[in-house]
């Protein structure tokens, strides 16, 4: 069971440090349309990658910064508490949303708080799937005295 109750109006994420973001509703187009710009921006961007040994973590460092800051400009209309340099408030544009997303601890819970509707929805599909042995999770097993496919086919094998 799914309960479709995913927020329609624009609503405000609180983030460490003060911050307040008022975003509109994730849904499929803009999460798909923010993974497209961070993809599109990682190439433009063609950064270096390190030695070997650190290149799957630099990429993934890559891709949540681009997704981070992709979705931030597709989703904040404003905000409070992001001040420029001289006290006041920094104004809601592409630029400014990129110094935001560049501080980690707030590219990192605005990540979860944008996200987190999508996978409360998700969870709670979560045991209702089909089990490894094809019964639903919660179906009683039918076939308990069935021999495993495997025995009767070695038995077939001999005769």
């Amino acid at each position: 069971m799914i309960r479709l109750d995913l927020p329609r109006e624009p609503h405000w994420l609180d983030l460490p440090h003060g911050v307040r973001l008022l975003v509109r509703p994730l849904d499929t187009a803009t999460d798909a349309a923010a993974r497209a710009a961070a993809v599109a921006d990682l190439r433009e961007r063609g950064k270096d990658v390190p030695p070997a040994a650190a290149k799957e973590s630099w990429r993934m460092g890559q891709t949540k910064d681009a997704l981070a800051r992709a979705l931030g400009q597709l989703t904040i209309l404003d905000w409070s508490g992001v001040l420029l340099a001289d006290g006041t408030t920094a104004p809601v544009t592409a630029e400014s949303v990129a110094l935001l997303m560049a501080i980690p601890k707030i590219a990192t819970a605005f990540l979860r708080l944008i996200y987190a509707p999508l996978d409360r929805l998700a969870s709670e599909g979560e045991g209702c799937g089909v089990a490894p042995t094809g019964t639903g999770a919660a179906a009683p097993d039918i076939a308990m005295g069935a021999e495993a496919a495997d025995a009767i086919a070695a038995d077939s094998a001999h005769t």
